[in-house]
This record gives structure tokens, sequence and C-alpha cells, in this order.
């Protein structure tokens, strides 16, 4: 008995020996030996877009810091802010006032910045084209397989039905085009998207699948701004966005008090909405899958966090939050109290001008065109003003062939961020099926070479 007894311990011993190792081999496991896998992009440029980027560094900080190889991490950023001219800390990106520098202490990969922040690059990084992105920035593309969870993150300004790049904009049936590609080809087990802008829950809102495994939250429900918050006075800009720093910030709160590993998606969604007060954080898609761990996506904690010193349950309220659209006129109002000088107040007020006055010929471009299109029939107007038809694949080719000629014909919506504003009016008037044709004569119409040249309209 006592030898049937030392064999039985011996072969259980040997069992542990052989199971330990490949049970702490990877902090990236995840059931049936999975990896995590995450494509992070900030979509726009320029020094008042800094919070964008900032976002999307800090979420770097956080994949790494669980341990998930740059290999499974590609990052899309102009990387136009740690060494802006206007950035009083060069070399330094910061995601909250008195927090770390998210730029670093690990260097955040420059996968695709400047003009390859694209919406084909982006899809073609989800979908693994890596023959698409040959010779173009690092080329790194999405190399996930069955077993494996992806988190993809996207932060910029949006618009209904669609979201912003620097130089061009992605729309909805495009990028869920992507991701039923990657359903296709079985690049993931199960996968998480958040997405940060304005009306960005219109990007998924009765578009995305509920049965090909995908779970999406958003800053915003399908008809409402975003919002920006943490400004500083030193860095003369938002540092953060209110749903990114909310969730990130839940992330670097719970590993600090531990208890990040039995953090679920829906716990963590329920912490962003109660804590964002100005929009309405969604969610889409196969909601089933918030019963996972958050850790299941953003990799396991493993190293002391020093991030933020705050509970999730003690995270101070956000008391500076505007809408995204007007941070351009915020900043403007910011730096004339700051200013110092006479000469620096006035300078700094004819360009708060120049963008009040610019956002006025927006409005009453968009009133023109309106009362071009409805032959002045005055509830027409009034109900392409006001309503917000929902968005369909059916509407998409008009949706984009408006969006694209206003941009040629009108104003350059990737110069004037402002006219994202009124897009919807555009998707309305596709929605209800006014001829598209009749629309474009109304941009030969109304719009002429003095708005082609506005720029900085944000």
């Amino acid at each position: 008995a006592t030898r049937q007894f030392q064999h039985l311990m011996w072969r259980a011993l040997l069992l542990v020996s052989v199971a330990l190792p490949a049970a702490l081999s990877s902090p990236l496991d995840v059931e049936d030996k999975g990896q995590v896998w995450a494509v992070l992009v900030a979509g726009s440029n320029t020094y008042d877009n800094y919070r964008h980027q900032a976002d999307i560094c800090h979420a770097y900080q956080i994949f790494h810091r669980h341990g998930v190889p740059d290999s499974n991490i590609i990052v899309m950023m102009y990387d136009d802010i740690a060494n802006n001219p206007d950035n009083p800390k060069k070399g330094k990106i910061f995601n909250k006032p008195g927090g770390p520098n998210v730029y670093g202490p690990k260097a955040v990969p420059k996968d695709y910045t400047g003009d390859a922040v694209t919406p084909k690059n982006f899809v073609h990084v989800l979908t693994g084209n890596h023959e698409a992105v040959k010779g173009v920035g690092s080329g790194k593309v999405l190399k996930s397989g069955p077993n494996d969870h992806v988190f993809v993150n996207f932060v910029d300004h949006g618009a209904p039905g669609l979201i912003g790049f620097p130089n061009d904009v992605m729309h909805a049936d495009d990028l869920i085009q992507a991701l039923k590609t990657m359903n296709k080809q079985k690049m993931y087990k199960k996968l998480v998207f958040y997405m940060e802008a304005c009306e960005s829950g219109s990007m998924f809102d009765k578009l995305l699948p509920k049965n090909i495994e995908i779970y999406a939250t958003t800053a915003a429900n399908p008809h409402e701004s975003s919002y920006a918050c943490y400004w500083s006075d030193e860095l003369s800009t938002y540092l953060g966005d209110e749903y990114s720093i909310s969730w990130m910030e839940d992330t670097d709160a719970e590993e600090k008090h531990k208890t990040f590993s039995s953090e679920t998606l829906l716990k963590q969604y329920n912490n962003v909405v109660n804590r964002v007060k100005d929009s309405h954080p969604s969610m889409y898609g196969e909601t089933i899958i918030d019963k996972d761990h958050v850790q299941d996506f953003l990799g396991k904690s493993k190293q002391k966090v020093t991030f933020y010193s705050e509970s999730s349950s003690e995270l101070e309220p956000i008391t500076d939050a505007v809408p995204s659209r007007d941070v351009a006129l915020h900043v403007l109002t910011k730096k004339i109290a700051l200013a110092e000088t006479a000469d620096q107040k006035e300078e700094l007020q004819k360009k708060k001008d120049y963008l009040i006055k610019g956002r006025k010929d927006v409005d009453q471009i968009f009133s023109r065109i309106l009362s071009h299109v409805t032959n002045l029939e005055i509830d027409e107007i009034k109900n392409i003003e006001t309503s917000r038809q929902e968005i369909n694949l059916e509407m998409m080719p008009c949706y984009k062939t408006l969006v694209k000629a206003f941009s040629e014909k009108c104003v350059n919506i990737h110069k004037n961020m402002y006219t994202f504003s009124h897009l919807y009016k555009l998707a309305n008037m596709c929605a209800l099926q006014y001829s598209s044709t009749n629309v474009l004569k109304a941009f030969s119409a109304e719009c002429g070479s003095l708005h082609q040249g506005m720029v900085n309209v944000n």
C-alpha cells in the first residue's frame, strides 16, 4: 500500500511539474491557448486634438504593462504631438494633468504614422492583408487566429455613420465589412471594440451582427457628441476624452487594488457609464461577451501600477468636460484668459473671431443647400435639420457620394472639423431618399471657391 501511495504521489508531482510551466509560460494565454492582440488607432492630427493620441498612448502602456509583446500590438497615430512646436513638454505626452508621460516609459511603437494613418490601412491591418502594406510603416498586420482575443480601440472625431482619419473618413459599412471579413477568416475567438467619437454608436447600431462574437462599446449613442476633458493650463489643451480616460483609469485603479483579475467587461462598462456624465456610452453586438473578464482582452496584470492612486470607486468626478466639437473654441477662450500681454490677447481674439465667423459660414452653406434641395419647403427643411434618421447599409452609397462631394466642392471636412456637426443632414437626405443628383446640383450652385479655401474651422 505504501509503495502504491508513493507511486501515486510521484505521478501527481510529475503531472504538476509538467503542467505548471505551461500554466505560467505566458501572461498572454487566454482560454484554449490563444493570445491577446491589440489594434490602437488615433485618427486625428494637430495639437488641438492632442487628447486622441494621448488616449492611444495610454492604452498602449496598459498592454505593455500586461506583458503583451509589441509584435501583438499595432499602433496607428499621426505622431505630431510629442514634438509639436506648441508642446512645451517636448518628447512627452500626458493623458491627465499631473499624470505620467504616456509616450514613455516604454516608447510607443510607431507602426503607421503621418499619411499612413488611413482607413484603407486600418482595414488591411484588421484583415491581416500584409501584401497591401508592404513598404508602408512597419508593415505589421494582425496575425491572430481562431483561439485569440482581439481588442480594437479607435479614438477621433465622428459623425453619423462615419469616423475621421487625418485626410479621409471611414464609413460604417466599410468597418462592418472588415469585421465580417475577420470573422470569416477566423481571425479571433472573440473581439472587443472600444470606440471614442461623436455619434460613435451609429457605427454599430443595427449594423453590427450579434452572431460574430464581437462586443463593442462606444463613447456616445448614435445621436450625440462625445466629450473632451482634463484641461491643462501648462499644455494649453485638453489631455483626455471622458469615455477613454474612464475605461483606462478604471483598469489602472482595478489593478492597483488587485481586483482587475475578477473584473468583467460588464463591470467596466458600468463603471464607465457611472463616471461619464455628459454622453451615453452604449453597448452593441454580442453583449453576452460582457460576462468575460477584461484581462482576457487587455492582458493580465503583472507589474505594480503607478499611474494613478485612486480606487475605481474613488476616481474623482470629471468636472471640465466639453463637447468634442467645441474644443477649438474652448481652447482659444482659455488661451485668451491666460494671455500675459495685450498683443497676445489681440492675436488670440482674432483667431477666435475667425473661428466663429467660419462656423457661421458653414451653418449658412448648409442652410442654402437645404433650401435649394427642398425648394424652400419649410416643413421639409425642418425635418432634415431636426430629425436623426437611422443609419442603414442601403443608404451608404448615397451618403458616401454626398460626403465626398461636399468636401471637394464646398468645404474640406478634413481641414474644418466643425463640418462634422452638420453631416447628419446629408445622412438624413439619403435616408429620406432625396435625389443625390439634386443634392449634388445644390452643392455646385451654393458653394464657391472661397469656401473651398477655408481651413481650421474646427
